[in-house]
């Protein structure tokens, strides 16, 4: 007799996924296959609405997984992509390096939709207005 992969849920893989999620920025998908023991995706997701823990846990993963995204920009940004022509020259890859940028801009992309507050594009000021007893009606 095979088993399938898990469908109930526990804190213990729950927390196991969402370690996966904080510390790696494969597809949840690509986590899930490399790792037999996990439910499939949509399991993970029906859990999100099921248990306010794993969700609450899920979206703290997610946001480090914004850090990760922005770290990788850096390393991304790092490459040199160049070859070498027939002459021995020392050239840039042009097509690497739209590659790379593209790369780039799509982890910048997701680390400011998973992190908004530290690499979102817009900043926001709160305000607190205190509602005074003794306003005096001018009208």
């Amino acid at each position: 007799m095979t088993m399938g992969r898990p469908t109930i849920y526990t804190p213990e893989l729950g927390d196991k996924i969402c370690d996966l999620l904080a510390s790696d920025t494969a597809c949840l998908d690509e986590i899930c296959d490399r790792y037999p023991e996990l439910p499939c995706q949509g399991t993970i997701y029906a859990w999100r609405h099921r248990h306010i823990d794993f969700s609450k846990k899920y979206l703290q993963a997610m946001h480090s997984r914004g850090n990760l995204y922005a770290e990788e920009t850096l390393k991304i940004a790092r490459e040199r992509p160049t070859y070498f022509d027939q002459n021995g020259n020392e050239r840039v890859d042009a097509g690497a390096v739209a590659w790379l940028k593209m790369n780039v801009s799509l982890r910048q992309w997701h680390a400011s939709k998973l992190a908004p507050k530290t690499y979102g594009d817009k900043s926001t000021v709160e305000t607190t207005i205190k509602h005074e007893e003794n306003i005096k009606d001018l009208g």
